[in-house]
């Protein structure tokens, strides 16, 4: 495969109180960051092969910026009222050059650095399913000391209730990452040496097997 998993984001309520229900097992936030332009905030939970990042809208005329408004995150944000996905798949490349393992759109974020860029899976109008993205940049890691920091993802696995037949999400290949159909949606990640199972639902539509 060209590409790996990066990172994963779930929408949470405006400024991550779900961080409390992390922190209550020992996962604390390793990195903050402001998206300027784009509307949104995040707090990030580091692991040895990727971060879960928790993302909030706190601005939401930038998010109905032209430049902003195809990523559907307004809609994203309230998805227990708009059944839109809240999760988004961020995939980086191995090798430097590789093409995205999926037809896209250039999005090119203020926030980040002028030589990085976004590749948006053409799928990021179709809000019941993850907002699909590339990243041209080897991983970052950005572990802290918490009990997942040295810890190997072994598997992320989407719930996603609107998964269409012919969706492009169908056709994706990349190692440690499912999608499946299920009736309400939620990540599973799941841990190399998993000993013990952590369900945030209804907090969070997240569970954790450590």
């Amino acid at each position: 495969m060209s590409h790996a998993l990066d990172h994963l984001f779930v929408f949470c309520r405006d400024g991550a109180p779900e961080l409390a229900a992390l922190a209550a097992h020992g996962l604390t936030v390793d990195l903050r960051r402001d998206h300027p332009g784009q509307g949104t905030q995040n707090a990030c939970i580091g692991f040895a092969n990727g971060y879960l990042e928790l993302l909030w809208l706190h601005d939401e005329q930038a998010a109905r910026d032209p430049h902003v408004k195809p990523l559907g995150l307004q809609e994203r944000a309230r998805w227990r009222e708009t059944a839109a996905s809240p999760f988004g798949i961020c995939v980086h490349p191995l090798v430097s050059g590789q093409q995205p393992p999926f037809p896209t759109w250039d999005y090119h974020p203020r926030w980040l650095p002028q030589d990085v860029t976004l590749d948006m899976a053409c799928n990021s109008g179709v809000l019941g399913e993850p907002l699909l993205f590339r990243i041209n940049r080897p991983l970052t890691a950005i572990g802290g000391s918490h009990r997942l920091a040295k810890r190997v993802l072994r598997q992320a696995t989407f719930s996603i209730p609107l998964l269409a037949p012919m969706s492009l999400l169908r056709d994706v290949r990349i190692d440690r990452l499912q999608l499946v159909d299920g009736a309400q949606p939620r990540l599973d990640l799941e841990f190399e040496g998993a000993a013990e199972e952590i369900d945030l639902q209804p907090t969070l539509p997240l569970r954790l097997r450590l």
